[in-house]
């Protein structure tokens, strides 16, 4: 069968007018670009690889939307439509709890989970360090933190998890992920009708057993002084959305002589989807579709029962055997890519292309070790900002690949997605894109291996969070392997080089 989007810029280069998908598709048809003998709804599956294209590719895309419903080529066209997500809104009535994010360098600022939570509890949470301000214009002050809590469910030996659901305000990579986490922000209302003692912690209490029973229908009494504990607080720069939120972590602990015949029976709110009890030690078996906060908190609270490995996702009847010529691995810096290209070129004879080196002798500037990665992402960042450049980028990779003489060729480190388009291109699509996915301590810990431990956090996220770097999580989406990097380096190579065994030997 034709190539739907090759079609589609074939018709809108001739008609030089923007169309929708069923025009495409009648166009298409007309010209016999593509066949439809399988097809029930092809203008369905044109419009929906467009919307994915531009989705993935944004500015970068061939394709653009020029009105609702209408595709057309964006080198044609000067306006781009850009359709509004639906979503629960925010209201602008709501006002949260916040502190200003610099009494948190004064207390002690750190990434990720802490046990000793008392003081922040103490300070963050004391009314005279903290205020209400409108939700809205808390999700775009980063001068403040978002007070939340985030409630671990415990029954018996199992912890309660949950799919967040499409009905609700966060984020859109959120949706779709298992958490283990319930709770929310603390609202003005939550001071109203205190009692005395909630002053002290303005109106956090309360707030936690009211996000709770609003999203679960808890038994009777099961929120109490001894049921419910503080267990840690969590700090996460490593995200936009982390930057604004601050979360103190509790367990909820429901009585074991509870009879609870189905965790559906506890769901009260919409965003709340299946609901689930599972075995902490079985936690870590599906533990890549976990949202971070919770693989953190499982990561920290429950280590000891849980096993946390790698595990090698490959498209549905997709063999590497089969498409095993040329390899582009991507990841974010520290996932593990590099290493994985290494076991390639060592182990099954691939000749490596790092894209860096290759990138770095097209613009004459020193190799990386020399110059420092943070220059080298401003020179590269600069660079791709043009299309003959980013042309000439990908024809540089294409003349290595061309150079190896029939030889297979992994590539290390592709940054952006119309390179990795436009040399697929002209490969005529015989390369496979696996994707390494990390999370970010993880890839810390990779990087600092690597690199040498005189690199801090702070300074591995500006690194991580440098314009450069910002269409690398993207690739995730158009990958037809994923490994889900998530433990040390010995069971990540271990685990595949086992899958790399079985598909190329």
């Amino acid at each position: 069968m034709g190539k739907f989007l090759d079609a589609a810029e074939i018709v809108l280069r001739r008609t030089h007018r923007p169309m929708n998908a069923k025009e495409l598709i009648h166009k298409a048809k007309e010209l016999r670009l593509l066949d439809f003998s399988n097809g029930k709804t092809p203008y369905q599956t044109m419009k929906a690889k467009l919307s994915v294209n531009i989705r993935c590719f944004g500015q970068q895309s061939r394709f653009m939307r020029s009105g609702k419903g209408l595709f057309a080529l964006r080198e044609f066209e000067d306006r781009e439509y850009k359709a509004p997500p639906f979503q629960k809104t925010i209201k602008s009535s709501e006002d949260v709890l916040v502190f200003s994010a610099e009494l948190l360098d004064r207390v002690k600022k750190f990434n990720g989970i802490s046990h000793d939570y008392e003081p922040y509890a103490k300070i963050l949470l004391n009314i005279n360090n903290t205020k209400f301000m409108s939700r809205i214009l808390a999700e775009t002050d980063p001068v403040y933190k978002q007070v939340l809590s985030y409630v671990i469910v415990k029954w018996r030996e199992s912890i309660l998890r949950f799919v967040r659901g499409s009905y609700t305000s966060v984020q859109t990579y959120l949706r779709g992920r298992y958490c283990i986490g319930f709770g929310g922000h603390v609202q003005s209302r939550d001071m109203k009708h205190a009692p005395l003692f909630s002053y002290l912690d303005s109106g956090y209490r309360n707030s936690v057993y009211r996000e709770l029973t609003e999203e679960l229908r808890l038994p009777p009494n099961a929120i109490t002084d001894d049921s419910l504990k503080m267990i840690g607080v969590l700090n996460d720069d490593s995200s936009d959305l982390g930057r604004l939120h601050f979360a103190f972590i509790h367990l909820l602990q429901l009585d074991d002589s509870m009879e609870i015949p189905s965790a559906k029976v506890l769901k009260r709110e919409k965003s709340i989807n299946n609901l689930k009890f599972v075995p902490i030690k079985e936690l870590g078996d599906e533990f890549e579709r976990y949202e971070y906060w919770s693989k953190l908190c499982i990561k920290k609270f429950f280590q000891q029962q849980v096993t946390i490995g790698c595990w090698v996702h490959p498209l549905r009847k997709f063999n590497l055997r089969k498409h095993c010529n040329n390899i582009a691995v991507i990841g974010c810096i520290g996932s593990g890519k590099t290493e994985a290209c290494r076991l390639l070129e060592r182990k099954y004879g691939y000749s490596m292309i790092p894209s860096g080196r290759v990138l770095q002798q097209i613009l004459s500037c020193s190799p990386i070790n020399e110059i420092g990665r943070q220059e080298f992402q401003k020179l590269a960042f600069s660079y791709i900002q043009s299309l003959n450049n980013l042309n000439q980028f990908a024809d540089s990779l294409y003349k290595r690949i061309a150079a190896a003489n029939g030889k297979r060729c992994v590539i290390d480190g592709l940054r952006n997605l119309r390179t990795f388009e436009l040399l697929k291109r002209k490969l005529n699509d015989d390369i496979t894109l696996i994707y390494v996915d990390s999370t970010v301590d993880n890839s810390y810990a990779f990087f600092k291996s690597r690199e040498g431990a005189g690199i801090s956090f702070e300074e591995f996220l500006q690194l991580l969070q440098h314009p450069a770097e910002q269409e690398v999580q993207q690739f995730i989406q158009m990958a037809k392997i994923v490994f889900y990097n998530h433990g040390g380096k010995t069971a990540y190579l271990r685990t595949i080089d086992e899958y790399f065994e079985k598909e190329l030997n």
